[in-house]
């Protein structure tokens, strides 16, 4: 194990942190906020996430893609809740989209009034130019459709 080697001997709660050549006591910051960047840190929280989109679809059993993070930006969602606002649907499918890859990770078969709700619980991470795209079957072409994306964003450090 490598040798605790701080500038000043530390209190027993203190947290350290290894720095890749000797441990070191975390850094605080006058806001009351903790430097916990380090070498294998990915990213970092940022701020809640609540994204809505409401369109009209363009044909039957069309689909609406959520909005896509920003450049630099990941996004763990969390929730997702599907709607179609004008006419009664009879599944929504729920797909990753990432490229030209399409993976569907949840699919609710049911009869959905309309205003009828969909939701979806658990983490799906986007990254720039990802999203979330919801087919709606048994919809119509104009049909007014909502996706809530929920969860958290985070920006990269790298």
């Amino acid at each position: 194990m490598p040798e605790i080697l701080p500038d000043h001997v530390p209190s027993p709660r203190t947290p350290l942190v290894w720095d890749g050549t000797r441990y070191r006591a975390v850094r605080g910051h006058t806001d009351g906020t903790v430097q916990v960047r380090g070498e294998n840190q990915l990213f970092s929280f940022e701020s809640p996430l609540l994204r809505r989109i409401i369109t009209a679809i363009s044909g039957a059993d069309g689909y609406i893609d959520s909005v896509t993070p920003g450049d630099g930006r990941v996004w763990e969602i969390t929730n997702v809740v599907a709607q179609d606002r004008t006419s009664p649907t009879t599944r929504h499918a729920y797909i990753q989209v990432r490229g030209a890859i399409e993976a569907m990770f949840y699919d609710q078969v049911q009869a959905f009034g309309t205003f009828g709700l969909s939701h979806w619980h658990g983490h799906v991470w986007l990254e720039h130019d990802d999203v979330i795209r919801v087919y709606f079957d048994g919809a119509l072409a104009g049909d007014s459709c909502l996706v809530d994306v929920t969860g958290y964003q985070f920006h990269k450090e790298i």
